[in-house]
């Protein structure tokens, strides 16, 4: 008499499983990634990110430098 809910109908289609965070594919949930391909991708990517943040950080404390040198140079 009691329904299954649709969340209980796909786990008991699909069973247990996540979805990889690079191409969304189904798989095991013990892995991280599908597939090699994808987890070259995931930490090229990250590489990416962590030298962007590292310039954009620089620049700021640069700036910040230069602001200080002219409050102090024209003051």
């Amino acid at each position: 008499m009691s329904q299954s809910t649709w969340k209980d109908q796909i786990k008991k289609k699909w069973g247990p499983h996540s979805h990889c965070p690079i191409c969304g594919k189904a798989m095991p949930t013990d892995k991280q990634f599908c597939s090699q391909n994808c987890r070259d991708n995931y930490h090229g990517s990250q590489k990416k990110q962590k030298k962007k943040s590292r310039i954009q950080m620089l620049f700021m404390v640069g700036m910040m430098a230069v602001l200080f040198v002219f409050l102090f140079v024209f003051s």
